[in-house]
């Protein structure tokens, strides 16, 4: 699918304090995916005696690199760069408070699971054989995966936005563990300071609580906890991760899950999530879930099938 034109999207202007925040982080977090990548070489290089100064080592140089890549993005915002930023669309009155609220999404998502039969990662790439998929889902599991839960969210939203979440809350705690100390102060863990939106696993935290009381109040905080203004998303050039520094593709998974919640409508030929339908944030968020999982070297039939089940395991806490 080809990717439209950045200038193109649509957007209104923020103050050019919130300007130089988001440029700010997304400078930041390439700064940290860099760093991260240096790291990882060094570590293979180096001898396993030697890993925990390699790691202290890698440690400062983010450090450096971010308070660098800060103080040049400053300066730019500074000169007069105006970055595009979208408005916050309002969250609608909840749907399911109503109509499906009383309805099983975790029977329902089972079923669909167990209708794809035992082997998921070979169901999903005769699926995404015959699919054109979002070009980040780059192999023919992917593509099927992106157009199950695609399909799903567009038959069940609850069941589909489920599978999204319980997906995330499956492989943030893998993520936190291999990305260690790279991601500390990067809007990952909950209880991190975040200065726009929450970070990743409070947006998925909410989301799971929206999912088994989707009212107005659980829907106002989920669209809180969004945020509105990232000028760049991880799949972008500048930003996006190799399979050495796959967890970074997290960065995204809890925006997606909210605004798989949050949005009424859209057009999946855009760019990202702040103009995507629900039910594309869902099959999009997926491929970022795992995505984040398919480190290199790693079988991607397995992290299908560890996803499986997952997905049939049962309640989110």
């Amino acid at each position: 699918m080809a990717r439209t034109n950045k200038t193109k999207r649509s957007a209104q202007p923020v103050s050019k304090h919130s300007a130089t925040k988001a440029a700010n982080k997304a400078a930041a977090t390439k700064a940290a995916i860099k760093a991260a990548a240096t790291k990882a070489a060094n570590k293979a290089a180096a001898n396993k005696a030697a890993n925990k100064a390699a790691a202290t080592k890698a440690a400062n140089k983010a450090a450096a690199n971010k308070a660098a890549a800060n103080k040049a993005a400053a300066t730019k915002a500074a000169a007069g760069m105006r970055a595009p930023a979208r408005a916050a669309e309002r969250p609608a009155a909840s749907r399911e408070a109503s109509a499906g609220a009383s309805s099983d999404w975790r029977a329902d998502l089972r079923h669909a699971v167990e209708e794809a039969g035992p082997d998921f990662a070979a169901f999903l790439a005769e699926l995404g054989a015959s699919s054109k998929g979002w070009e980040h889902a780059d192999t023919a599991e992917l593509a099927g995966l992106e157009r199950w839960g695609t399909e799903l969210a567009k038959r069940d939203r609850r069941a589909g936005i489920g599978a999204l979440v319980l997906a995330a809350r499956h492989g943030l705690p893998i993520v936190l563990e291999r990305g260690g100390i790279g991601l500390d102060g990067m809007g990952f863990k909950a209880d991190e300071p975040s200065a726009d939106g929450a970070p990743v696993e409070k947006q998925i935290q909410l989301a799971a609580e929206w999912l088994d009381g989707p009212d107005d109040r659980h829907l106002a905080a989920v669209h809180a906890a969004c945020d509105p203004s990232r000028q760049l998303q991880i799949w972008d050039d500048d930003l996006r991760p190799n399979d050495d520094n796959a967890h970074w593709w997290y960065a995204d998974v809890g925006q997606c899950c909210g605004y798989a919640i949050t949005r009424t409508g859209g057009d999946p030929a855009k760019h990202s999530y702040y103009e995507w339908p629900s039910e594309t944030c869902v099959g999009r968020g997926l491929v970022l879930a795992v995505r984040g999982l398919r480190t290199k070297g790693a079988s991607l039939h397995d992290v299908l099938a560890d996803l499986r089940a997952a997905l049939v395991a049962g309640p989110l806490t």
